[in-house]
């Protein structure tokens, strides 16, 4: 009888531990640039925003509202970087852009994006393919083999 009752609770918590979703390990600190000279990053940045980093066009930002912060996600010892556009221009419902690049011989290589907030961005406890699962806060972003899916979380 007592094994039942524990079963039948285990049954009926499943479905709720499920919803909570994957458990966040170490938050991905997203800091300000800095002033120090970051070629690499400055690179990223140019592939993706030419248009809009450091130019006159709307909606356009400098150094100051970039955010970088680096965590390992794949556990080879090299933390991937994951950058933020920190400018209320650019947020969305969902938040505000972020890119999750991995180094390559040729810089940094965009393998996600997604929107969140500088405070809300985990790793999580839920690896696929080798790569920690990422909390933004709105959304997951899963491994798939190759880039990073999102996924928005349930509300």
């Amino acid at each position: 009888m007592r094994r039942s009752v524990l079963a039948l609770l285990l049954c009926l918590a499943a479905p709720a531990l499920a919803e909570d979703g994957p458990t966040p390990v170490g938050q991905v600190a997203l800091l300000p640039l800095g002033d120090a000279v970051r070629p690499d990053i400055e690179a990223l940045i140019q592939v993706h925003w030419k248009d809009y980093y450091r130019t006159g066009a709307e909606h356009a930002f400098d150094r100051d509202r970039i955010r970088v912060g680096r965590f390992d996600l794949n556990g080879d010892g090299r933390a991937e970087l994951l950058l933020m556009i920190d400018q209320d221009d650019w947020e969305a419902d969902l938040g505000r852009p972020l890119v999750v690049a991995d180094w390559s011989v040729k810089g940094w290589k965009a393998v996600g994006w997604s929107w969140g907030d500088d405070e809300t961005v985990f790793a999580t406890d839920e690896i696929v393919g080798g790569w920690r699962t990422i909390d933004t806060g709105t959304q997951y972003l899963r491994w798939d083999g190759r880039i990073y899916q999102r996924v928005d979380k349930p509300h």
